[in-house]
């Protein structure tokens, strides 16, 4: 019998040895192996990491329990906790986790394993693993999309413009989020395995100091007149005034610096008012008549008209100050289209027929209106010759593409022009505000007088002793005008040189007859009846 007992005991010995030696063979784990229910068993150590890795990829529930949501507790009064979101930041070690299967499967003493073995001859071992946080930079994107990292208690410092004062309310000390010891938090319980609640670290936060200088930008404006808003067709709506505002950088940095927490600050204020406000402009807009000039237009109807055209263009234009004045801007190019018709018009001395003569007319007569308003001229030039329809030295000659006249709004307030055609006469009327009276006049020195010259042109086709005057000729003249500004009192404000014209002169064009009178022929019979010519089909003519 104790042979038996002991060959039993050898052959039990030798079959577990078998046993272990084939619980040791091999490199792929037990099949029914699994981790969070994802199959590995019959996969090599690569091939069953592969596995899990794809297997839970995204997955965040472990057996009946969401791992996503963490809660935080900032201990902050009336401070509720945020649920913070790791569903996008939650992954698991696959490798630590086939490393212990493998380890249970492979590892360990050698007789240890048999039994290991046969412990999972009916199925292969199940291993339940939970997911961390791993990436620091996605457990930061989780809280900020919480909105945990914007929990800040400290108060800054507002302001706020009362009609006298610049108030500052001084902020006051509070805590923020320490983000860093949070997110460090959160990676070291996870990967413990910990998602109780986690008590949110704070740090002490006090007020960000006062940028005073972002402040006076702020709240500095200059003091800028009311205005008009003009539109293409001159409606135009009014823009209000700004009062100026400003305040002492240096006396607010002092007044600050001393302040207690929560206090109130009052800085003065430095308030400026407009030279022009809303009501003073509303009050004077276009009220007074700076300057008016009256001219007879004559001619043909054709240039009459012309005359009449480009005053309409110009009638209704306000100017706001320092805006010019363009005439051929504003009249636009004369033509057919335009409405403008053909009329005498010089060219290089000549009078031609061109479309739209008659215009320098309405350009000489604004340019007086201007003068008489005190206006700033900024281009103007003389004509040729000299013009009829205005004294000398004020008229003012323009051409499309050539000559133009313009003139500024030097006053603090808005003019309009206004021009009316009545009874072959036009008027500019220059309309705006008068601050205080005053009265223009313009004078003129004749500095030079050029006499035209009489040239006599043989005509043959009139008689000897008749004369002809061809052209009339125009005098030359060089003219220096003045401008004299005066108060209401009469008293002289100003004076000084206006412009200087340099007019042409051209000569005086006789034509004067060379034709020698027929003598008739004497009757010898009668020599007091004359001989008459004798018809050419032999009778008298008459």
């Amino acid at each position: 019998i104790a042979s038996c007992l002991v060959g039993s005991e050898m052959c039990i010995r030798d079959s577990y040895c078998i046993l272990c030696g084939v619980a040791s063979s091999g490199d792929a784990l037990r099949k029914g192996t699994c981790v969070n229910g994802v199959e590995i068993g019959g996969l090599t150590r690569d091939e069953a990491v592969a596995a899990l890795r794809e297997g839970l990829a995204g997955e965040t529930v472990v057996d009946g329990v969401d791992y996503a949501a963490l809660e935080v507790v900032p201990e902050v009064e009336g401070v509720q906790p945020y649920n913070v979101d790791l569903s996008a930041v939650l992954g698991y070690d696959a490798e630590r986790a086939v490393d212990q299967a493998y380890a249970y499967d492979h590892g360990g003493f050698f007789f240890s394993r048999g039994i290991r073995y046969l412990a999972t001859l009916g199925g292969g071992k199940a291993y339940t693993i939970l997911p961390y946080a791993a990436d620091a930079a996605q457990v930061t994107a989780a809280l900020e999309a919480s909105g945990l990292l914007g929990l800040n208690t400290t108060v800054q410092t507002s302001y706020a413009l009362t009609e006298a004062t610049l108030d500052f309310t001084v902020g006051t000390s509070g805590v923020s989020v320490d983000e860093e010891a949070l997110v460090r938090q959160i990676m070291e319980n996870t990967a413990k395995g910990d998602y109780s609640s986690i008590t949110c670290p704070l740090v002490g936060s006090a007020p960000d100091p006062v940028d005073l200088q972002a402040v006076y930008e702020a709240v500095f404006a200059e003091p800028v007149n009311a205005t008009l808003d003009v539109a293409e067709d001159n409606s135009y709506t009014i823009v209000d005034s700004v009062q100026g505002v400003s305040f002492d950088i240096a006396q607010a940095q002092e007044m600050l610096s001393a302040a207690q927490e929560g206090t109130v600050v009052s800085v003065p204020l430095n308030r400026a008012d407009p030279a022009i406000d809303t009501a003073t402009l509303k009050a004077g807009l276009f009220r007074d008549v700076l300057g008016e000039y009256t001219t007879n237009v004559s001619g043909t109807s054709a240039r009459r008209s012309n005359v009449k055209l480009s005053g309409e263009k110009c009638s209704g234009v306000i100017l706001l100050p320092g805006e010019t004045f363009a005439y051929n801007e504003v009249v636009g190019q004369r033509t057919a289209e335009a409405g403008f018709q053909e009329a005498a018009a010089y060219l290089n001395g000549e009078t031609i027929q061109e479309l739209g003569g008659g215009v320098c007319q309405t350009s000489s007569t604004l340019y007086c209106a201007c003068l008489y308003a005190n206006l700033e001229v900024v281009e103007r030039y003389n004509h040729t010759y000299v013009s009829s329809y205005v004294p000398l030295g004020m008229d003012a000659t323009v051409s499309w593409g050539g000559p133009d006249y313009k003139f500024k709004n030097n006053t603090d307030y808005p003019i309009k022009i206004v021009a009316t055609y009545s009874d072959n006469k036009l008027t500019f009327q220059i309309l705006g505000t008068k601050v205080s009276d005053f009265e223009v006049k313009i004078t003129s020195q004749t500095l030079a007088v050029i006499e035209p010259e009489v040239k006599e042109v043989p005509d043959a086709t009139m008689l000897v002793g008749t004369t002809a005057v061809e052209d009339k000729g125009h005098t030359g003249y060089k003219v220096q005008t003045y401008r004299h500004v005066y108060d209401g009192n009469g008293n002289l404000i100003s004076e000084g040189d206006e412009a200087y014209s340099a007019y042409r002169k051209t000569d005086k064009v006789v034509r004067v007859g060379t034709k020698e009178p027929e003598v008739p022929a004497v009757n010898p019979e009668n020599p007091e009846v004359p001989v008459l010519p004798t018809d050419p089909e032999g009778g008298t003519g008459g």
